[in-house]
């Protein structure tokens, strides 16, 4: 059972790449995308982490980078315009502004065996029940190194702007 949750989060600066892919060019590209916006947030001021994102409820944990991926679509129905954003103190490319999202935590396995689309339905499911409206594109937030992550490792955040 997918645990959904509601936070509200603040506006973030990011630095971006966009890139219109499908499934297989998403999980091709997404690594490097990662790894090419954490070194211009790095060289931008600094490339912030969960210790600066409390509503992440990261605590007691290591201060890791975080990477915020939006989705204009489904990449599995076909190409969909991704785009990956790392989170800086200031300037950055754009801002997100701040939001309320529901939200449900993805270990590894869930990703890896197959059911990240049933976490998605899932916090849809949840809005629609709560009487909440979806406000924008859907999101992952990463804040670990999932290749190094075991099954059970919680990895990232399936999340939907709501009001």
């Amino acid at each position: 059972m997918v645990e959904i949750r509601l936070r509200d989060v603040p506006q973030q600066h990011v630095v971006t790449e966009v890139r219109t892919v499908d499934q297989a060019e998403l999980t091709a590209w997404l690594p490097g995308a990662m790894a090419r916006v954490a070194e211009r947030a790095r060289a931008a001021g600094g490339l912030l982490g969960t210790a600066d994102w409390p509503f992440l409820e990261r605590s007691g944990r290591p201060d890791e980078p975080v990477f915020v991926t939006i989705y204009e679509g489904n990449p599995n129905e076909g190409p969909t315009p991704v785009e990956v954003c790392a989170t800086v103190a200031s300037g950055g490319d754009r801002t997100i502004p701040a939001h309320r999202e529901a939200y449900a935590r993805v270990t590894k396995g869930l990703v890896t065996g197959g059911q990240l689309g049933g976490v998605y339905e899932a916090v849809e499911k949840w809005v629609a029940a709560n009487g909440l409206s979806i406000a924008r594109a859907p999101r992952e937030t990463y804040w670990t190194d999932f290749p190094a992550a075991a099954d059970g490792d919680e990895v990232f955040d399936v999340a939907f702007p709501v009001s």
